[in-house]
């Protein structure tokens, strides 16, 4: 039985099928192409010399040769690997199929090792593919696995399906080789499911012919010639001589085995035209057997050993192990036949010896029969009987594990059938389901549309009654809009008046709040200065940290006062790029005698990367108050994390956290909202309950968010979001943690 290897449409995806002597006319239209490019060499030639020499591969290997090696040359000289490798692809393919099998590594090895080099795996995995092949080809099917497996685990990492299905069909061929065929079934059933779903039809062609090959080999013939029958209409109309030839061929054996001899000796024929056609030499060597054996049934000896010699010599000649070993067991068949012993023994050991080289335990229990009857035929009896022992073991062993392939293989069949069966009914109700609203929804149009027109005259005379009341209450409306109007002029001076109430409020608490300290700073030191309790020395030291408070309070006045205008006038706050990490530096400076007070220790992690888009004297108000709400309500010997994260490139979120006495979950839910009744701190420290309230009108001027978390006893968090400044940021990125770079 013959495989379908697809081996260039697995391979290399897209396969240009023509005939000998004819030539496209995209093929015409690279070559026009390819003319002034060798003058110009760029990869743009190699690319197409790529193409030239792929579209040749089936009808002309030699001039596919011919423009790989000129693809490989243009692409050294201009070091374009990936061209270099696709070229050595299509040289080992050549190689292969010519069962040059120590060239065709070698350049599948080139490919791979070019494709690693510029990290193109699907061109690596395309190579191993092909290496795989080789081993297939030499009977070293546990190497050809391995490498497949390497090949499957990079096409399931780029999840590209259809290459994982070819595959899994060309593992299928490699298990079916070596005579492990439910699991060479179930690579195949998996591959066809995915062929189906994508209807790539030559794959399924090529996967229901493999699944035919394995139930014809499990005595299912009558399944075998279904899914054969249904891979033949695909590759007919495909016009695929290549699969044609191998349905002829499969389906005469399925005839031969049923001993309809007449018919399985014209689907022969019909394939041997068109393997000599093609040049398919795997494909004649096995139809040479296959003519064999015809003659062998049908008691023409001599035919039968001219046939099987040709077969053993195009399989010696193009190294495929599997087709020399079931020649040399064909000829031990006919010498027994022949009572030709001595010949016959010759046969049946070399068929033997390459049947344990190849692990195959079917072809190894059909040698060791010929072997048997051999030594039988030569009086040497106990050799035969010995012989005849290691035959019954074979087959009880061969049998048993038969049995339970066969059983598995015909469950397969017979639910991947039932699938697709399911697959069609569903489908079936699909249309029927969308026929039925097709039918719903045109009646309910013209339902629709008998209710629009009804509706349309219906208007016309309400319309037309309309018109006639809307004249009478026409100056009516006309008054009651001024009324309107004055009203709403009215309200809006109301709330104005009502907002310059509530900013006088928050004006003064703010004062009250944020500029008592200082102030009582500089009073207690003008008292000491009174009472002259400080010398002179101390009063020199005390002069520049109480010049820095005014300065700062100054500044934080001028601050406080710009806002007030823009709350008043509704000035546009012109927006900068800054840093963070300035502001949160300048305040921890100026609240260091707080922060002493009550030893407590900043830890400060924002970094020159955290860059915000804003005004920094309104952000600084902000930052001020978490700050100093913060030591307000934090116990002693405590300390206050301030940190900042960039969020997905575009927003930076500031945060201050404390571990003090926390708040309710009234406190935490009115917080931003109102006014509220301020919380003595730790020492009993005042303030106003206002600063959070004003905090937000500054953050939400730049269409930030601010928020706050807490739990009693635990402490509280309070932070606001704000727009990155994503340019400087990558140019700061050098300078932040990376786990600050990603989301939070």
């Amino acid at each position: 039985m013959k495989p379908s290897f697809a081996f260039f449409v697995i391979i290399t995806l897209t396969c240009t099928r023509v005939l000998a002597g004819q030539q496209s006319p995209a093929i015409d239209s690279l070559k026009k192409q390819i003319a002034p490019a060798v003058l110009y060499p760029d990869t743009n030639a190699v690319n197409r010399l790529n193409q030239l020499a792929e579209a040749y591969f089936e009808s002309q290997p030699d001039s596919t040769v011919y423009y790989a090696n000129e693809a490989i040359r243009i692409a050294k000289q201009i070091d374009y690997k990936k061209g270099m490798a696709a070229a050595y692809i299509q040289l080992a393919l050549v190689n292969t199929f010519k069962s040059q099998y120590q060239a065709s590594q070698s350049n599948f090895n080139k490919a791979a090792q070019l494709y690693q080099q510029v990290n193109n795996q699907a061109g690596v995995s395309e190579a191993y593919i092909g290496l795989g092949r080789v081993q297939d080809y030499l009977g070293n099917y546990d190497s050809a696995i391995a490498v497949f497996n390497r090949a499957l685990s990079i096409r399931q990492k780029l999840r590209n399906r259809l290459d994982i299905a070819h595959c899994y069909a060309i593992m299928g061929i490699t298990y079916d080789n070596k005579g492990e065929l439910s699991k060479a079934l179930d690579y195949y059933f998996k591959s066809l499911k995915i062929d189906i779903e994508y209807k790539d039809e030559l794959a399924e062609a090529d996967n229901y012919n493999n699944i035919g090959v394995v139930l014809q080999h499990l005595e299912l013939n009558d399944k075998a010639l279904i899914y054969f029958d249904k891979a033949l209409k695909i590759w007919k109309r495909q016009n695929d001589l290549q699969g044609i030839s191998t349905i002829y061929q499969n389906v005469g054996e399925v005839l031969m085995d049923n001993k309809d001899y007449k018919a399985a000796f014209a689907h022969f024929r019909q394939a041997s035209a068109i393997y000599h056609k093609l040049g398919d030499q795997e494909g004649i060597s096995l139809i040479y057997y296959n003519f064999g054996l015809y003659h062998y049934y049908t008691k023409q000896p001599d035919s039968a050993i001219y046939f099987l010699n040709l077969s053993l010599q195009s399989a010696s000649k193009n190294q495929i192990k599997y087709n020399k070993a079931y020649a040399y067991l064909g000829l031990a068949m006919v010498y027994n036949l022949t009572t030709n012993y001595k010949k016959a023994l010759s046969n049946a050991l070399l068929a033997q010896t390459m049947a344990n080289d190849l692990g195959s335990i079917n072809a190894k229990a059909d040698a060791t029969l010929q072997v048997s009857k051999a030594f039988a035929g030569l009086k040497q009896f106990e050799k035969a009987y010995g012989q005849h022992q290691l035959y019954v073991a074979l087959t009880d062993s061969l049998k048993n594990s038969e049995s339970v392939q066969k059983l598995v293989s015909y469950n397969m069949a017979l639910d991947f059938e039932k699938s697709q069966a399911a697959a069609v009914r569903l489908q079936q109700q699909k249309e029927v389901y969308l026929q039925q609203k097709i039918t719903q929804k045109t009646t309910a149009n013209l339902i629709y549309a008998a209710i629009i027109v009804i509706m349309a005259t219906m208007l016309v005379f309400y319309y037309n009654a309309k018109r006639k009341q809307l004249k009478a209450y026409k100056l009516i409306t006309q008054k009651n809009n001024e009324v309107q109007k004055q009203q709403a002029d009215l309200r809006v001076q109301a709330g104005k008046l009502n907002e310059l109430n509530i900013l006088k409020d928050r004006l003064i608490s703010v004062l009250a709040h944020d500029l008592r300290a200082p102030l009582s700073t500089l009073r207690g030191m003008f008292s000491l200065i009174t009472t002259k309790d400080i010398s002179q020395a101390e009063f020199s030291d005390m002069v520049p940290v109480v010049y820095g408070k005014l300065r700062h309070t100054s500044d934080f006045l001028d601050t406080l006062l710009f806002w007030i205008n823009s709350q008043v006038d509704d000035v546009i706050i012109t927006t900068k790029s800054f840093c963070l990490c300035d502001l949160v530096k300048q305040e921890l400076v100026y609240l260091e005698d707080q922060l002493k007070r009550k030893n407590i220790t900043p830890v400060n992690t924002v970094y020159s990367g955290h860059i915000v888009l804003a005004d920094p004297n309104s952000i600084r108000i902000v930052i001020h108050n978490y700050l100093t709400n913060a030591i307000k309500f934090s116990h002693e010997n405590s300390i206050i994390e301030i940190s900042a994260k960039i969020i997905d490139g575009e927003k930076i979120d500031f945060s201050v956290k404390d571990h003090g006495m926390g708040l309710t979950p009234q406190q935490l839910n009115s917080l931003f909202k109102s006014k509220l009744i301020s919380s003595p701190g730790t020492l009993n420290e005042v303030g106003t309950g206002m600063g959070l309230v004003f905090c937000k009108d500054l953050i939400e001027k730049y269409d930030g968010t601010i928020w706050a978390k807490s739990t009693l006893g635990h402490g509280a968090e309070f932070g606001f979001t704000l727009a990155a400044d994503t340019e400087q940021i990558k140019k700061a990125k050098s300078v932040v943690p990376p786990s600050e770079i990603e989301n939070p």
